[in-house]
């Protein structure tokens, strides 16, 4: 028996399985999202679209093959409004910008969830100026929820039609911020130094991401300037600046952030406070000594470490960049846009190596 089948067969007892299509399902972040949708209990994908591949899923992502029987389809978005309880984008940008609103418009029960960053900025002018081209849709940039559940966002994603997934450099980075944000701790900019693995750069190769040019090899990128800046201003809405340089790590998979966070007077038992009341309940961030990318690769957890002296907290926190960084996140939203529950297909480490 497949894994689809299996699931099938151990479906939820609270009723029939939600069903589900990704478009876009060659690239890294969708490969990620269908490994994790297979073994969700209350989730049957129905279709997995590519514009560029046929066939079955297992021979262009070889660790799945068995496990499903789904085959790539050239079916176009629209056709996927019925039907579908959600459908997600872990297509490039611009493809959901496109396509989403005609969906939605198409279906008012569907939910879309989109991986890319073609919902996450608050209008059309911050959108062109970060990704280099006009919105489509500029209408909707007001109407999608920033999907950063433990970032003060878990009620808005209840029912939301529309989920901005975020960034994986700012996710990482809003766990390091939020609960200092939240406390009202900072007191200045904020530095922060964000490291990623190759897999963030996606699954074409391009001579940055070359697997030569980053073996053994270690640089700043786009420092200051990179498109997930706005995202993480805004999600902290606009009242910390924060001064953001991205490094290329020999990395395959992972994201790890280091913040430095001015915190004025608070003391070093204030701020440890803020991050213990802030994560306290949450069921994928974890408190620790130190944070390191090996301990939560292939999960959706996020490790948090925080150290505090005289003015200054640094806070530093792991994540895989395709699992809490991505399609872990992305599932964790469609469970609280359904109503399932929220650590259903994802409650599980990863494998520590």
């Amino acid at each position: 028996m497949t894994a689809t089948g299996a699931a099938a067969a151990g479906a939820s007892k609270g009723g029939a399985r939600k069903r589900v299509a990704v478009v876009g399902g060659t690239g890294y972040g969708g490969m990620e999202l269908l490994r994790l949708l297979l073994g969700h209990p209350d989730v049957e994908v129905t279709t997995i679209t590519s514009r560029s591949e046929s066939g079955p899923v297992g021979d262009v992502h070889g660790h799945l093959r068995g496990f499903t029987d789904l085959e790539f389809s050239n079916v176009p978005a629209l056709e996927l409004a019925d039907g579908h309880d959600a459908v997600f984008f872990a297509a490039p940008h611009g493809v959901a910008a496109e396509a989403a609103p005609a969906l939605l418009d198409a279906n008012p029960a569907l939910r879309v969830i989109d991986l890319s960053g073609d919902f996450r900025l608050a209008t059309g002018a911050l959108y062109a100026e970060h990704y280099g081209k006009t919105h489509p849709h500029p209408e909707w940039l007001g109407r999608a929820t920033y999907g950063a559940v433990e970032c003060g966002r878990r009620e808005e994603l209840a029912g939301a039609r529309l989920v901005a997934n975020p960034g994986c450099h700012a996710i990482a980075t809003l766990l390091a911020l939020w609960p200092a944000h939240r406390a009202g701790l900072i007191t200045g900019r904020v530095g922060v130094c964000s490291v990623t693995g190759s897999s963030g750069s996606g699954a074409a190769p391009s001579r940055t991401t070359h697997h030569p040019e980053r073996f053994g090899n270690f640089k700043a990128y786009r420092p200051l300037f990179h498109q997930h800046v706005p995202e993480i201003t805004g999600a902290l809405s606009g009242d910390v600046d924060v001064d953001f340089v991205p490094h290329s790590a020999p990395l395959s998979r992972g994201i790890h952030v280091t913040a430095f966070v001015p915190v004025g007077a608070a003391g070093a038992d204030a701020v440890a406070a803020a991050y213990d009341d802030a994560y306290a309940r949450e069921p994928f961030v974890r408190r620790v000594p130190a944070a390191e990318v090996r301990a939560v690769a292939g999960s959706n957890l996020a490790d948090v470490a925080v150290t505090a002296g005289p003015g200054l907290a640094v806070v530093t926190v792991a994540i895989d960049n395709l699992g809490k960084g991505m399609a872990g996140t992305t599932v964790q939203n469609l469970n609280l846009v359904l109503g399932l529950p929220e650590t259903a297909g994802l409650d599980r480490p990863g494998p520590g190596l």
